[in-house]
């Protein structure tokens, strides 16, 4: 598949307003991953149910994600859609403090799942449409470091808005004020989103669909699709429960939100470096790396005693995020057509999506019957099999990817 050259830059506005646009759409996970288990929790929940209200937004994921993408792709306009998106996630995280039984909290969940996935989508996809694949990386790292930014923040605010307001308790009140002010960031991405970069395209249009009436996938990516699908149903699987575990050993709102935090300042200094490597070296060496990494993280965890100790496994996050963070959508936009974009991104959220609501009802039943020690090896095992998966099938995209010294292996054979 040929590379599309690369749109003349944009006004610098328009950048800033994209970097902005990332920042946010970032910054509202420093709310939702440390405190929406928690909140679940605290509303009456088991550790079963949580994962099952998170899971219920797996099924609208796969319905909902692939038809935004192709509807942006036929409308080649990504605007409206953020605004949408963006809209409807915040009145449904708002609407938390309102909600009673399982039924409310899932139906809102939904909502607000498949709002931030396609917000955190579509950056890939107007990065892809700026620069060429040859600076993919580096541009796409520079913008979504913005992100990491703005998580840190807000869940150090969070944090510090729940030491003050409810100590150490973290009942269900005492967690409102993160669903009152939280939710209102996604009313900002909607209105800075008129303003990101989105040119039309002149590419031809999408390729045709297959019998299924979808755009065909080229086979590396149907590979890496299911290898990511592993990675990511064993790290945010047994992730939703990190702040639960957290709890039963002691931390308060801080420890909590510095944990989550510490991960992601790790996660920064990673992600500054990566785009420009992955850039001379290729995707697969650096996302080969992170993809062996993430179960001996897991595995790092269990004998944990003190919340110091997660915090600095945590860390590691830093170099498992701040690598798949950036590179999982680099190599989709390597892989996939300028007309196809959207819902090949869509397609990679849509597996996210699915990975991180089917992992916590799975690591809920785990837990609730045989201890989170036990979920964090089970996650493991998952990870290793999409490690596995990774380095037997999927090549480098990269053209011209230079081989790095003694490691020729891992580039594997050139996708296209």
């Amino acid at each position: 598949m040929s590379v599309v050259e690369a749109w003349p830059t944009p006004p610098l506005s328009r950048r800033i307003a994209l970097a902005a646009t990332m920042f946010l759409v970032s910054a509202v996970f420093g709310f939702l991953q440390p405190f929406v288990p928690l909140y679940l929790r605290a509303s009456g929940m088991s550790l079963t149910e949580v994962g099952l209200v998170s899971c219920a937004g797996a099924a609208l994921a796969l319905l909902g994600q692939p038809l935004l993408g192709r509807l942006s792709d036929r409308w080649d306009s990504r605007r409206p859609l953020m605004v949408v998106a963006a809209i409807s996630a915040g009145l449904a995280y708002l609407g938390y403090r309102g909600a009673e039984g399982a039924l409310a909290f899932t139906a809102l969940t939904c909502i607000g799942v498949n709002g931030t996935l396609y917000l955190n989508a579509v950056g890939g996809v107007l990065v892809g449409r700026m620069v060429g694949a040859a600076r993919g990386g580096r541009a796409y790292a520079g913008y979504r470091v913005w992100g990491s930014v703005g998580y840190i923040v807000v869940a150090l605010l969070a944090g510090a808005l729940l030491a003050e307001r409810g100590g150490d308790r973290l009942g269900r009140a005492d967690l409102d004020p993160v669903f009152t002010y939280g939710p209102l960031l996604f009313f900002v991405i909607a209105a800075v989103s008129l303003f990101v970069p989105d040119r039309r395209s002149e590419a031809p249009p999408p390729s045709a669909p297959d019998a299924g009436g979808r755009a065909a996938l080229p086979e590396a990516l149907r590979w890496f699709l299911a290898a990511y699908f592993l990675y990511q149903f064993g790290l945010y699987g047994a992730s939703a429960y990190l702040g639960i575990f957290m709890k039963d050993l002691g931390a308060g709102p801080m420890w909590i939100t510095k944990m989550f935090a510490a991960g992601v300042v790790c996660e920064v200094l990673v992600m500054t470096q990566v785009g420009r490597f992955a850039d001379t070296y290729g995707r697969r060496p650096v996302l080969a790396l992170a993809f062996v990494l993430m179960p001996l993280r897991l595995l790092c965890y269990i004998p944990a005693q003190s919340p110091g100790w997660v915090v600095a496994v945590q860390t590691l996050h830093g170099l498992n995020f701040g690598i798949v963070g950036a590179l999982a959508v680099v190599l989709v936009n390597d892989l996939a057509g300028e007309r196809e974009r959207g819902v090949a991104q869509a397609r990679l959220f849509s597996v996210a999506g699915l990975a991180a609501a089917l992992g916590p009802a799975l690591c809920g039943w785990i837990a609730e019957r045989w201890g989170i020690g036990a979920m964090f090896a089970a996650m493991s095992a998952v990870g290793a099999a999409g490690a596995a998966l990774f380095l037997a099938r999927v090549p480098e995209s990269l053209p011209g990817a230079r081989a790095l010294p003694g490691w020729r292996a891992l580039m594997g054979r050139h996708s296209r």
